[in-house]
């Protein structure tokens, strides 16, 4: 279970970001693993795709969607330079648009990550898998990855340790590369905090100077820093 106590209460009606789309993606539902709601998605794939990455959105409870900022600028710089040597997958964790269900309190969202990445491994048979989260989705992305398995690497942006308990034992089955990519201002993780979480998961660490945690004037810039560890294919 996540630790929301320093979380004020979330809106009613939290500000989303308009819906967006990126060149060459598919609206889809996803399935579920058994027995779990089906998810609005979006996905970008061949069968010849060399790497495929699964990105997972901000907190839902506060206005985190698959059009979030950070992660669509992901989205988008991957689309550009990746082109259909990378397959990119965004989605709504359940209960967010038009994805069944209700929030899962951390549990649910990251089976939610497991059935996205399932659903590369029948689109991109062929493809190494990325997971990468931004904020809450750093915490369910390195949890779904290392309970689904076969994912070559986990990138984490941002990552909210004040808010949410990341421990060695998310990554102890997780064998590949774990990168933590972070702004110096940013509000939920100071530096340090960020080093010892690196320490913890044995992820390497870049900072970003003058980027506060939602990356204000600088997504570009994050997007391009990510791409190396995000999609080495195309770096």
């Amino acid at each position: 279970m996540p630790k929301t106590h320093d979380l004020p209460p979330p809106p009613s009606h939290p500000e989303l970001s308009p819906p967006a789309s990126v060149t060459g993606e598919e609206l889809i539902t996803l399935a579920g693993l058994p027995g779990e709601p089906s998810l609005e998605a979006r996905v970008r794939a061949s069968v010849g795709s060399e790497r495929a990455v699964v990105l997972c959105h901000p907190h839902p409870l506060y206005g985190g969607t698959m059009h979030s900022a950070v992660v669509l600028a992901i989205a988008k710089i991957l689309a550009e330079k990746g082109s259909d040597r990378v397959a990119t997958l965004r989605f709504n964790y359940r209960g967010v648009g038009k994805s069944e269900g209700k929030y899962g309190e951390g549990l649910g969202e990251t089976a939610d990550v497991r059935a996205a990445i399932r659903e590369f491994r029948r689109r991109a048979p062929r493809a190494k898998i990325t997971v990468c989260g931004y904020s809450f989705g750093t915490w369910v992305g390195l949890r779904g990855a290392a309970l689904e398995g076969g994912v070559d690497r986990v990138t984490l942006v941002a990552p909210a340790v004040r808010i949410f308990q990341f421990v060695r034992e998310d990554a102890s089955t997780f064998q590949g590369r774990i990168a933590i990519f972070l702004g110096d201002h940013d509000e939920f993780c100071d530096v340090a905090e960020a080093q010892a979480l690196a320490g913890d998961l044995g992820a390497i660490l870049q900072v970003l100077e003058g980027a506060d945690h939602f990356f204000l004037k600088s997504r570009r810039k994050l997007a391009e820093a990510v791409l190396p560890s995000v999609a080495p294919e195309v770096a």
